[in-house]
C-alpha cells in the first residue's frame, strides 16, 4: 500500500490495520519463543547472538510499521 493511499483511509480502516499488525506482531512474537524453546532442546545451530539479530530485526520491522502507521494519521 503507498503513501498515497494510506492517507485516504478512514480512520477504522487505519485501526484495523493496526489491529492486524499487532496480531501478526504477537503472532510472530510467540514464533520466535517457540524457536528459542526448540533451540535450546534441540542443540539447534542457532546460536544467541544469531536471535538476538532476529529479534532485532522483528523489532525494527514493527517500529518502521508503527511509525508510517502513526505519519498517516491525521
Amino acid at each position: 500500500m503507498t503513501e498515497k493511499e494510506l492517507r485516504h483511509l478512514k480512520r477504522a480502516e487505519l485501526l484495523e490495520i493496526l489491529f492486524y499488525l499487532q496480531k501478526e506482531n504477537e503472532s510472530l512474537r510467540t514464533e520466535l519463543e517457540t524457536l528459542k524453546q526448540n533451540s535450546k532442546s534441540s542443540g539447534s545451530d542457532l546460536s544467541p547472538e544469531a536471535i538476538q539479530q532476529i529479534k532485532q530485526i522483528i523489532q525494527e520491522t514493527m517500529k518502521e510499521i508503527n511509525k508510517e502507521i502513526n505519519d498517516e494519521q491525521p
